[in-house]
């Protein structure tokens, strides 16, 4: 097995948003690959700034490093084009469905683990996962604040959180409210369903996109929520169903925001590598999240962020801290991501 699919082995257990997986790579040598972005699995309606897809490959090239310097190698990137040119319409106007995003390089160096500021065990990248079963009624150790607090100042980032019980059930709430409208937006509606996984027949299939299994919902009320989600406005059902998703919610003891530079192109790119270690910094402590992406991408919802939480430039809110090991979502092979 060469050496990048030794790295895929473990890369492409790396999140992406509804787990659509876009990264595809050419191996042309031992020493140099193309990393590339498979257009279908881009979310122009949901991300119309291009912001998140860069984001996710910058998150992947972050992690392909980490693995890379585990093994005494340091990965080199150059990417193909300005990152302006992966915004929707750039991308729905390209004639391949791949996409070429940057050419990677490895050169063996034994220092590569002493040139980043922190090394993560391959390991971590099984166990980080989104958790969406109720958290533990604990909080986010004071350590554990610190460490997440540091790591976001050094990538010029701010971690806000909330335990205020009151305030936390307003967030949750109004995530509430910013997801059931946008179900019933035509556009987004259309676009997110596409990537729901309603039986275990189709996750083994496709092995992407969002498994009834990992959302801690009935495969009924997932099934109903995409294919009749006007009752989700309807006055008499509305109370019912807003009721039966925040009792999905569970306990939710605190709510942690990621703030900062990150809706331009390249700002978006830095983000996604920051979030790679964010992340696994909550692995190494058994922590989890499960970000509510409608309060950043709907905007009358992010404008209430705003004014309420008083955090003008918010790109990622979501429930943090214990659970028991959620479900873990399918990912595709190494074979499957990988181009000839």
């Amino acid at each position: 097995m060469s050496v990048w699919k030794t790295l895929l082995e473990t890369a492409i257990h790396a999140p992406s948003p509804h787990n659509v997986q876009p990264w595809r790579v050419r191996i042309l040598s031992d020493e140099r690959a193309d990393l590339l972005i498979e257009k279908r699995r881009t979310l122009p309606k949901e991300d119309p700034t291009g912001s998140f897809i860069i984001l996710t490959m910058g998150l992947f090239i972050e992690c392909l490093r980490i693995l890379a310097a585990n093994r005494s190698l340091s990965l080199h990137f150059e990417l193909y084009q300005a990152l302006s040119q992966f915004s929707p319409e750039h991308i729905a106007t390209a004639e391949s469905e791949l996409l070429p995003f940057a050419r990677l390089s490895l050169k063996h160096d034994e220092d590569s683990r002493e040139h980043i500021k922190e090394s993560y065990d391959d390991a971590l990248f099984l166990t980080r996962r989104t958790s969406r079963i109720s958290l533990l009624p604990e909080c986010v150790p004071d350590e554990a604040v610190r460490a997440l607090t540091n790591l976001a100042r050094d990538w010029g980032q701010r971690y806000e959180q909330i335990s205020e019980g009151k305030t936390v059930e307003l967030i949750l709430e109004r995530n509430i409210d910013a997801l059931f409208a946008d179900l019933n937006a035509p556009a987004y509606h259309d676009e997110i369903v596409e990537w729901f996984r309603f039986t275990d027949r189709a996750s083994l299939r496709t092995r992407d996109g969002l498994d009834y299994r990992c959302m801690n919902s009935s495969r009924l009320s997932f099934w109903l929520a995409a294919r009749f989600p006007q009752l989700l406005q309807l006055p008499l059902a509305r109370p019912l169903l807003k009721r039966i998703y925040r009792q999905q919610l569970g306990i939710v003891p605190t709510i942690g925001m990621l703030a900062g530079p990150f809706w331009e192109p390249e700002s978006a790119f830095e983000t996604g590598r920051f979030l790679m270690r964010f992340w696994l910094e909550l692995a190494k402590r058994d922590l989890y999240l499960h970000p509510y992406g409608n309060l950043v991408t709907n905007k009358p919802a992010a404008e209430w962020c705003r004014q309420v939480l008083g955090v003008y430039d918010i790109w990622l809110i979501f429930k943090i801290g214990f659970s028991k090991v959620p479900p873990q979502s399918y990912r595709r092979s190494v074979q499957e991501v990988l181009v000839d």
